[in-house]
């Protein structure tokens, strides 16, 4: 199963790749200049990439990083004594010092804001996927058409492909799944399918009932009865405490709850 992301983001391995090889350049660039501009002048510079690296998605470790970078090279580089980590004025150790402070803060501060800002884009994100579901389900007047935009709704929001099954006047479940469904079960599947329906739970991939099997089985509940099984193609990273899977359990309730008022019993 895909999330859909809006962002794309660059590897933690490349930007920390990236973080260095940005101080690097610029380090070289000040030591050409630092006649010119002053030591102090350098720590302001390096400062303000810290800072910047933010504002192009770098996590906090890159940015901490860049920060024990910056701070060695202005001490190593810059800091007379030059080419020691000796510091002979007390308030370029206070400025060092509080280099370290204002660089890890930002770092730690801006992960946690760019953590928040996730959590309420996906709290959006589903949002978004719940409104577009109802809506979707809310127009359609027979059983038919509420399974087929049941099963798109699901490709569409999860990335995934989904399989129903209907069960012939609550005595058991059809073979054969609906006909709108993106992916038909092998023999296997099936198996895992009709012990959803029997055991009223779910059972398939991320579950402890057959957990090998291609997608996770979801039986489907009406107010007093199981009345048929979604299986959903989940991704392999998803465990069974995962938000996304939780999302997904939700998700197939809604559209349970749907069908049902739709459901005759004449389904052979």
């Amino acid at each position: 199963m895909k999330t859909k992301m809006k962002n794309i983001t660059i590897s933690i391995g490349i930007q920390y790749f990236l973080a260095t090889l940005i101080l690097f350049i610029i380090i070289m660039l000040l030591y050409l200049v630092q006649d010119i501009i002053g030591y102090q002048t350098v720590s302001l510079i390096l400062l303000l990439i810290i800072f910047l690296l933010p504002l192009f998605n770098f996590e906090k470790g890159p940015i901490i990083l860049a920060a024990i970078i910056s701070a060695l090279a202005w001490d190593y580089y810059f800091i007379p004594p030059h080419f020691t980590m000796h510091i002979a004025k007390p308030e370029d150790v206070m400025t060092l010092f509080m280099f370290f402070i204002v660089a890890i803060t930002n770092g730690v501060l801006t992960s946690q804001l760019k953590t928040q800002k996730n959590e309420m884009m996906e709290k959006e994100r589903r949002s978004n996927a719940f409104y577009n579901l109802l809506k979707d389900l809310s127009l359609d007047k027979d059983l038919d058409d509420v399974t087929a935009k049941a099963i798109h709704q699901i490709s569409n929001t999860f990335g995934a492909e989904s399989v129903v099954f209907f069960s012939s006047n609550h005595l058991k479940l059809n073979r054969e799944p609906h006909p709108s469904s993106s992916f038909k079960p092998d023999e296997m599947e099936w198996f895992v399918a009709e012990l959803a329906y029997v055991n009223k739970k779910e059972s398939g991939k991320t579950t402890s009932t057959l957990s090998d099997a291609n997608a996770m089985y979801f039986p489907l509940k009406g107010s007093d009865n199981i009345f048929g099984v979604m299986g959903v193609r989940i991704n392999d990273d998803l465990d069974s405490e995962s938000k996304e899977l939780e999302f997904l359990r939700n998700f197939v309730n809604e559209i349970s709850m749907f069908l049902e008022r739709h459901l005759t019993y004449s389904i052979p």
